[in-house]
């Protein structure tokens, strides 16, 4: 007879199953909590659950941890990965056809041709059959892969095809994207497009926290398998190297975590790697005392406030100098190189455009090098849509971008204002206590990006001390962050403009109607130049006078000669392709398939094609989102109301 007891297994979380009393009274105690400190509940609950492991992968996710020798995170090939949820809408598909021509971008490959879309299992991929069927997609998510040692991987296709497996392990289910690789920059690197559903048909949501960790630790797992783990030397090396960098490094972020109130003090070293450590932060030290953003105190060691924000505006004038060294080459003068969303940069600048290339790939966001007519070159971020860049040669105006403080600004602000100039999430919760811990977390990103910048300061406590002019300096920030408004002047190159026969911006100045301050060398003296050339030719050609001192300009007669030109464009390309030419003719519409458009004195046009004829009318950005596609319009004076419609195909002109 067994003297074992029977017994049934309940499966399930292991958890006291606690009494009715027990519950009834914590439910009073939380009442109570409610009423004595509004919000303190609801705080209590946002600090145990923030969402970060809803979605798929998030078990894998929190299973990637550090291991327990020093150098374990330093030893795994690294991989910088940067990650992109973009929600697409009722408008997003012509977005998201922009974001792919983007990546397809000119002089992307290592032969200088534009970047070929590859997939899961195909070396060539159709973009807009891809698109098509995402086109119902919530939303996509844009990727950017970029190994440190990129170069030495074998095969980036077949890295990205690893890395994008390994996800889909991961997550459960299969995934759907594209890819471009891009050798047009210091560090090779991948541009991945994930369709935004999963293989049942139901929105992909991914874990935030695999998002966070989860694609970084797969593409250094397959970097680290291809190209071995790295040596101890080797890495040591690397961070001794790091050590002298004038920007800011992971050692400053590891000093300001030693630092108290700005004071560090490097304890005895009892170890090895702490000997070591200890070297490597003296050679920093050492670095930052040289730019004089630290000093030797009797105590130790006292940064800087404005270090950080210095380390990063150094940093960034790096990045410029060889992002514009890849597109200018031997031209390039770095004493005359300036930042136009720098706060000493002109209000509004006119110069030649002497190269364009990326700055920005995770928000596709690219940059133009200029000439300007003071001498200096100069590089700015432009909003431009792909097909909207002006080629070199061009001549633009650049503005300053509108800027305004966000909403979170506002609230910030009024935080602070009413505690002595000093914003937390917990003052934050007091105000408003319906606001959700991702809510307040919003702002704290935000001021994450402006202390970066130099704006505010955050305190050990987690508390931010906020200035009394906040609001006006965040509103500055935005517009280092909009961009620089640009304007083009002429799609041609200043030496087609003195003889053309149509108003270019050379006109105005003569009118004196624009101001164009120039230098008497470099772009400056060939605007000089090419105005007394256009006034001569203009002279000549019986097209202006001088009345009472004022140089005048037959504008009609100008007009005409203008529409002439655009008649002998349209015979030139009529050869070319074989098709007849129609004049667009105000009032009447406009309907074919936008193929391309062409630069003219007069400005850049666009041309819209039937089966048998074409016509020129005047660009606009927005038809680069619908190359390939129809669309129609009414022709009105100076340009066309379009609407646009399906997609169609057809041979280019």
């Amino acid at each position: 007879m067994s003297t074992d007891d029977d017994f049934r297994p309940k499966l399930g979380r292991i958890r006291s199953a606690g009494g009715r009393a027990a519950k009834r009274y914590m439910a009073k105690l939380y009442v109570r909590m409610e009423k004595a400190k509004p919000g303190a509940f609801a705080r209590r609950a946002d600090g145990r659950f923030t969402g970060a492991r809803i979605g798929r992968g998030a078990g894998v996710a929190a299973a990637f941890v550090n291991r327990s020798h020093p150098f374990a995170k330093f030893r795994a090939r690294r991989v910088a990965v940067k990650i992109r949820s973009v929600r697409l809408g009722k408008n997003g598909l012509p977005k998201a056809r922009a974001h792919l021509k983007y990546i397809q971008r000119d002089g992307a490959e290592r032969d200088g041709t534009p970047g070929k879309l590859y997939g899961p299992d195909r070396d060539v991929v159709d973009g807009a059959a891809f698109l098509e069927e995402g086109k119902t997609d919530r939303h996509q998510f844009r990727i950017i892969l970029s190994p440190e040692e990129a170069g030495e991987l074998e095969d980036l296709n077949r890295f990205t095809r690893d890395v994008m497996a390994s996800a889909e392990r991961d997550l459960g289910t299969r995934l759907d994207w594209v890819a471009v690789n891009h050798y047009d920059t210091d560090h090779p690197h991948v541009h991945v497009v994930l369709r935004g559903r999963a293989d049942d048909g139901k929105d992909l949501v991914i874990a935030r926290n695999y998002i966070t960790h989860g694609f970084r630790a797969r593409a250094e797992e397959r970097a680290t398998l291809e190209l071995g783990p790295r040596r101890d030397l080797d890495i040591a090396g690397a961070r001794m190297r790091e050590a002298t960098k004038e920007r800011f490094t992971s050692i400053d972020r590891e000093l300001q975590a030693l630092s108290a109130d700005g004071l560090v003090r490097l304890s005895e070293p009892k170890t090895v790697y702490d000997r070591f450590r200890s070297k490597l932060f003296m050679a920093r030290l050492r670095t930052l005392e040289q730019m004089q953003l630290a000093r030797r105190d009797r105590d130790g060691w006292r940064l800087s406030p404005a270090m950080e924000a210095t380390l990063r505006e150094a940093g960034r004038r790096g990045d410029i100098i060889r992002s514009m060294e890849q597109v200018v080459g031997e031209r390039l003068s770095l004493q005359n190189v300036q930042d136009y969303s720098g706060e000493a940069a002109p209000t509004r600048l006119v110069g030649r455009v002497i190269g364009s290339g990326a700055a920005d790939d995770a928000h596709d966001r690219r940059f133009l090098a200029l000439e300007g007519t003071g001498g200096n070159q100069w590089h700015a971020e432009v909003n431009l849509a792909p097909g909207a860049m002006p080629s070199a040669g061009a001549i633009v105006e650049l503005s300053k971008a509108e800027g305004a403080p966000r909403k979170s600004d506002v609230t910030i602000a009024a935080i602070a204002e009413r505690h002595g100039g000093v914003y937390s999430g917990d003052l934050h919760a007091d105000a408003d206590p319906k606001s959700s811990a991702d809510y307040r977390l919003t702002h704290k990103r935000r001021l994450e990006a402006l202390r970066r910048a130099g704006i505010v300061e955050r305190d050990p406590d987690g508390s931010w001390r906020i200035p009394a002019d906040y609001l006006a300096r965040a509103a500055e920030f935005e517009r280092g962050q909009a961009g620089a408004q640009v304007r083009v002047l002429s799609w041609v190159s200043l030496e087609q403009l003195p003889e053309a026969r149509a108003r270019t911006f050379l006109d105005e100045a003569l009118e004196k109607r624009g101001n164009v301050d120039t230098v008497a060398s470099g772009f400056g003296d060939d605007v000089k130049k090419a105005m007394a050339a256009r006034r001569r030719w203009l002279m000549a050609e019986g097209l202006a006078s001088e009345e009472g001192g004022r140089f005048v300009i037959d504008r009609k007669r100008l007009a005409l000669m203008e529409r002439e030109a655009l008649v002998a464009e349209g015979a030139r390309l009529s050869k070319q392709s074989g098709k007849s030419f129609g004049q667009a003719v105000e009032g009447e519409r406009v309907a074919g398939i936008y193929r391309q458009s062409v630069d003219l004195p007069a400005g850049r046009f666009a041309i819209v094609e039937k089966s048998k004829e074409f016509t020129l009318v005047p660009w606009r950005a927005a038809l680069e989102a619908r190359a390939g596609m129809e669309i129609s319009g009414v022709m009105r004076r100076g340009g066309v109301t379009w609407e646009f419609g399906k997609t169609r195909g057809g041979p280019a002109i």
